[in-house]
């Protein structure tokens, strides 16, 4: 193709239009169209018994449906052919945007999968994907009456797709829907453009965008896909950014897109350097562009022809995607909505404006500075002089620490830092203080932000997030076992004080935690826990599995934690004076005078659970001498502290013992929920 000569209307001279094929390698029709197609079908179904697929009932319903489908839609054209006497005709003509963009995103996933074992066993499902959309194309070509165009075009699409969105294989047929949709899109939504028919839409932004809507307007986005999962795991191979830098340069070479991702780059350092100074702050919340956003500056934004020809539309389509972002961002973690959204839903937007861009563009002063723009050099040298510009301004961006680094070095890739924030009243920490906890637990496997998670879920952050007590538990139990002794903290004191738990396993599990991690003398608070179980025991008589009450162990682990942790002294103490109102203090040794003094001093801080043991101690003269007289009046102190059973009249018999009822409530807030204090990673 000759080069577009200069004009008044299109003062650009423009790179040739890269969607254009070269040539047509190989045509075909008779029955030879119709058998590519039931070899793609066969090698489809084949795919049903790879290891990862076959066990999975759900996964082969969704693929041997699809195969179904393509199947009988083939069989339906092949059949109206034949009886019309219409040949099915296949041409191949391979675009190079296709393969090169193709060949790009598979090395941006196989890079990916070096560090994230489960993109490799995804791997399967993304082939059924290129052969589902592969096929697709030929039957809506046929339909339509057209030839088919074999060639790459499912690549970018399908690869595009899965570096951002993946379904649960309970729901995988959503997968091919969205492809359908996208296809369907790039069929159906065209318009005339400069002279020439094409699509309006990004064909895999467009399925993206519509399942995007539909998933938010149902609440349904992380019930039914992994694109959390995807953001967080993305940010783990090292240099990721400089990698998908380096590939994009192959990009923007061949097909002239490097003023949109500059323009997109340079807008969201600006609108970043400009938050923090103003806020102390990280808008972005762990990082100042993610690498899921970075893919989206090279792949969602530069397919040539749906975007801007003129140099001038080209950069400020950049700089208003950056910008759409930066807002979506920060509207959509408001309205707790997963921000996973918030790269694909500017492009159809944008996609939209494209044609106005470039009007813009060539006309006014807009159009004779965009001509001198065009004008300074060849097309081919002109490109190379934007690649330098953006080569530049991501080597600055490098070297001052804005981008690149350890995926965990980010000050803000931290809950303290959020959680700090938020303590000290800052706008939007609060999110962030969600939002990090979440990605860090989710993304990351973190037990410590697992356990965040439940105490947030616990105290509801202000509103913030609406209060749950079964969430908490769920989370807790999660954190348990991924090793957080907090979360194991939680896990028995959300069951002994508050009677609830995720499960009793999980509270079984997180008994047998704390109680190896008492032997090595680490988590005190543990160990107190440790010792409530022992007191009162866990699980229904005749059960097969539960813990029965051991007063001599509960004894010990009292006496452990006490030891290990001053602050745990008060909590202890009044355990083992249950213990010894039991009745079960002869056998154990315990020092009733040490005990009763503890309550004594409680006591006299307004303690009504200590009055109600200092009075039954006094009463029977364990650990002082027996004195009626000031028995009741531990009592009675014990009634003004709120104790309801300490209530009676004072000609009334002494009240029998038992255990006070506010042990089993909520109020014992001292070790519920259990926060990551000092001693936990600063996470």
């Amino acid at each position: 193709m000759s080069r577009q000569p200069l004009t008044r209307e299109h003062p650009e001279a423009i790179i040739p239009d890269p969607t254009a094929a070269r040539r047509v390698r190989w045509s075909g029709t008779g029955t030879t169209p119709p058998m590519i197609l039931l070899g793609g079908i066969a090698l489809f179904l084949a795919i049903l018994f790879c290891p990862l697929i076959h066990h999975e009932a759900m996964l082969v319903s969704s693929l041997f449906g699809v195969a179904c489908v393509l199947f009988a839609w083939l069989a339906v054209l092949w059949v109206g052919a034949r009886g019309a006497g219409v040949p099915l005709r296949v041409e191949f003509i391979p675009v190079r945007s296709h393969w090169v963009q193709g060949l790009v995103q598979i090395v941006i996933l196989s890079y990916w999968g070096a560090y994230v074992s489960d993109v490799g066993r995804e791997s399967p499902l993304i082939l059924a994907q290129v052969l589902y959309l592969t096929m697709l194309d030929a039957l809506l070509s046929w339909s339509r009456g057209r030839s088919w165009r074999l060639g790459f075009g499912a690549l970018p699409i399908v690869f595009s797709t899965n570096l951002l969105l993946w379904f649960h294989h309970d729901v995988y047929y959503l997968q091919f829907v969205m492809l359908t949709i996208g296809a369907l899109g790039k069929q159906f939504i065209t318009w005339e453009r400069e002279g020439r028919r094409t699509h309006i839409f990004n064909p895999s932004v467009f399925g993206q965008s519509v399942v995007a809507a539909a998933l938010i307007a149902t609440g349904t986005s992380n019930d039914l896909t992994r694109g959390q999962w995807i953001a967080s795991t993305f940010e783990a191979p090292h240099y990721m950014i400089l990698v998908i830098f380096l590939l994009g340069l192959g990009v923007q070479s061949l097909f002239g897109v490097t003023l949109m991702t500059l323009g997109a780059a340079a807008t969201l350092w600006v609108l970043n350097l400009i938050y923090t100074e103003v806020t102390g702050l990280y808008f972005f919340v762990t990082v100042n562009i993610a690498a899921t956003i970075f893919l989206g500056l090279h792949l969602l934004i530069t397919d040539p022809s749906t975007t801007p020809r003129t140099n001038l539309g080209k950069l400020v389509f950049g700089a208003m995607y950056g910008l759409g972002y930066f807002v979506l961002f920060r509207v959509l973690s408001l309205m707790e909505i997963p921000v996973f959204w918030d790269k694909l839903l500017p492009v159809p937007i944008l996609n939209l404006l494209a044609p106005a861009l470039d009007r813009m563009a060539r006309s006014g002063v807009f159009g004779r500075l965009n001509g001198a723009w065009h004008s300074m050099l060849r097309p081919k040298w002109m490109n190379v002089v934007h690649m330098a510009v953006w080569g530049t301004v991501f080597g600055t961006m490098m070297a001052t620490g804005f981008l690149g680094g350890e995926p965990n070095a980010h000050p803000g890739n931290s809950v303290r830092f959020w959680k700090e924030a938020y303590a000290a009243g800052k706008q939007h920490a609060g999110h962030s203080y969600v939002m990090v906890s979440g990605a860090r637990a989710e993304g990351m496997g973190d037990g410590a932000a697992m356990n965040e998670l439940g105490v947030i879920c616990i105290d509801g952050l202000g509103g913030i997030v609406n209060p749950s007590h079964a969430r908490a538990a769920t989370y807790f139990a999660r954190a348990s076992a991924l090793g957080d002794l907090h979360g194991s903290n939680n896990v028995i004191a959300q069951r002994m004080f508050l009677g609830e738990s995720a499960s009793e396993q999980a509270v079984l599990e997180a008994f047998d935690r704390l109680t190896r991690a008492c032997a090595e003398e680490q988590n005190p608070l543990g160990c107190f826990l440790v010792g409530v179980v022992f007191e009162f025991g866990i699980g229904a008589e005749g059960a097969d599995s539960g813990i029965a009450p051991d007063a001599l162990r509960a004894a010990a682990f009292y006496t452990v934690a006490s030891r290990m942790n001053a602050r745990l002294i008060p909590y202890a103490a009044k355990g083992l004076a249950r213990v010894l109102l039991a009745g079960r203090g002869a056998q154990i040794d315990i020092d009733p005078r040490a005990v009763m003094l503890v309550m004594a001093q409680l006591a006299d801080q307004g303690d009504g659970e200590a009055c109600w043991y200092a009075a039954h101690l006094t009463m029977r003269g364990v650990g002082v001498e027996a004195d009626a007289s000031a028995a009741r009046s531990y009592l009675d102190r014990a009634c003004a502290a709120g104790l309801e059973q300490a209530c009676v009249a004072s000609d009334a018999p002494f009240p029998a013992y038992q255990t006070p009822k506010q042990l089993a409530r909520p109020g014992w807030s001292t070790a519920f929920p259990v926060r990551a204090g000092g001693e936990s990673s600063d996470r």
